[in-house]
């Protein structure tokens, strides 16, 4: 991931690792950005030192990297009907690598799924 984030920040792009999102800016029907939560709060919810109150990130394109089914990936399949006239997911695939193939290796609109394997197309794992 180190250097996918060295590449991207190249390229421009700001990563902040280490900020836990808590909400997502949508306006006008649009995803602009998130909501970062307070850091240093105690249990009681009172500031610790260090604390550093929570701020809204917006931008162009927003990227969410929190799982298959993270409490921002429901809110948007909720708010923008995802999952409107689609089966039920039972399993997720996070971000694809991409291989550099030589092209004598490679057929033009083959799909490999290997989700699974070994196992048979009965039982779900992998």
């Amino acid at each position: 991931c180190r250097w996918l984030a060295e590449q991207a920040e190249s390229l421009g792009v700001e990563i902040f690792p280490g900020f836990a999102a808590q909400e997502v800016i949508i306006e006008d029907n649009v995803v602009r950005g998130i909501l970062i939560g307070d850091m240093g709060v105690g249990a009681d919810g009172t500031p610790k030192d260090g604390y550093m109150p929570g701020m809204e990130l917006r931008a162009k394109y927003t990227l969410f990297a929190e799982g298959a089914r993270g409490h921002l990936g429901k809110r948007l399949i909720n708010d923008f009907s995802l999952n409107a006239g689609r089966d039920p997911q039972h399993y997720g695939i996070g971000l694809k690598e991409l291989w550099d193939v030589p092209a004598e290796k490679h057929e033009p609109g083959l799909v490999v799924h290997g989700s699974g394997w070994p196992l048979d197309s009965n039982t779900h794992g992998g």
